[in-house]
C-alpha cells in the first residue's frame, strides 16, 4: 500500500508487496477553540484515512488471492477429470498411456496442496471478511459523528470561536478511538490467524516428510 512519508510500517503481513503503513499522527493543539476544532477534525481524518488504507490493502490483496485460488482450483479440476478420463479411454481403445492418469491425478493433488499450504483460498475469504468489517465500522462511525454534529446545532456567527462542549469533545474522541481500535483489532486478528495457519501447514508438511531439516534446531 502506498505509504505516507514518515509513516511507521504496520503491515498486516509480508506478502511481497508494500506493507500497510501508519500515517503520521497529526499535530494537536487546543490553545484556542478554533485550534481545538481543527485538532478534532484532523484526528478524525487521520483515523478515517487509516481505515480506508486498510480496506484498500485488503481489497487489493483479495483480488490477487482470488485469481491465484481460482487458477489452482480450475487446474485441479482439469487435471482430475483428465486423470480419470485418459485411463478409461486408453482401456477402452487398448492403447498405452494409462500411466498418465496417475500423473494427472498427482498434479491435481499438487494444486490442491499448494493452495492449502499457502492458504490462498482461506486468505481470500479472510480478506473479504476484514474489508467488509472495516467498511461497516467506518460507516457507523461517520454516521454517529454526523448525528453528533447535527445534534449540536449550527454555530452562531456571533460566537464562531465558542469553546467546544467537553461532552462533545469526549463523544468525538470516543468515536476516533473506536475506529482506530477496530482497525488495529481486525488487522492483528487476521495476521495472527494467517501466521497460525501457515505454521500449522508447515508443521504438517514437516511431519509428512515433505520438507528437509525436520530435526534441525529452531533458527538453524
Amino acid at each position: 500500500m502506498a505509504g505516507t512519508e514518515g509513516g511507521v510500517a504496520a503491515g498486516p503481513r509480508g506478502r511481497g508487496r508494500r506493507d500497510l503503513v501508519l500515517r503520521p499522527f497529526p499535530a494537536v493543539a487546543a490553545d484556542t477553540p478554533a485550534a481545538q476544532r481543527r485538532a478534532l477534525a484532523d484526528l478524525r481524518a487521520w483515523a478515517e484515512q487509516g481505515a480506508e488504507d486498510a480496506i484498500d490493502w485488503y481489497q487489493r490483496d483479495k483480488r490477487s488471492k482470488r485469481t491465484a485460488s481460482r487458477l489452482l482450483q480450475g487446474l485441479a479440476i482439469v487435471f482430475a477429470v483428465a486423470g480419470t478420463a485418459i485411463p478409461l479411454g486408453a482401456a477402452a481403445t487398448g492403447s498405452p498411456g494409462q500411466g498418465w492418469g496417475y500423473v494427472l491425478l498427482a498434479a491435481a493433488a499438487g494444486c490442491k496442496g499448494f493452495d492449502h499450504f499457502f492458504g490462498l483460498s482461506a486468505s481470500w475469504m479472510r480478506d473479504i471478511t476484514v474489508a467488509h468489517a472495516l467498511r461497516f465500522e467506518l460507516g457507523e462511525v461517520r454516521l454517529e459523528w454526523a448525528a453528533d454534529v447535527l445534534r449540536a446545532g449550527p454555530t452562531t456567527p456571533a460566537a464562531p470561536d465558542a469553546p467546544v462542549e467537553p461532552a462533545e469533545v469526549e463523544r468525538q474522541l470516543a468515536l476516533i478511538v473506536r475506529l482506530t481500535a477496530a482497525v488495529r483489532g481486525q488487522v492483528e486478528h487476521e495476521t495472527s490467524t494467517w501466521q497460525a495457519e501457515f505454521s500449522a501447514a508447515t508443521r504438517q508438511l514437516h511431519e509428512q516428510g515433505g520438507l528437509p531439516g525436520q530435526d534441525r534446531a529452531p533458527g538453524a
